[in-house]
């Protein structure tokens, strides 16, 4: 019964992990675009790719995994 609690503790972590990692990256997506003039930056924005390059230059690096996930997600919609 231990190892079974232990092993659903583990999977919560994780679990947490995950979604502070994503938390993290939708705060730093957020603080880039407040630094944009967004109606006129936003319109000349075709593509991800446009976007991406926007944003790691605002950032001055480049983006980690989960806000180029994020900045995908964004653009599909």
């Amino acid at each position: 019964m231990i190892k079974k609690l232990s092993e659903i503790e583990l999977e919560i972590r994780y679990t947490i992990y995950i979604e502070q990692k994503k938390l993290n990256a939708v705060r730093t997506i957020i603080e880039l675009f407040n630094q944009l003039d967004f109606p006129t930056q936003m319109t000349s924005i075709e593509n991800i790719e446009e976007l991406t390059k926007l944003l790691i230059s605002l950032k001055g690096k480049q983006l980690s995994d989960e806000e180029a996930n994020l900045v995908e997600e964004i653009m599909r919609e």
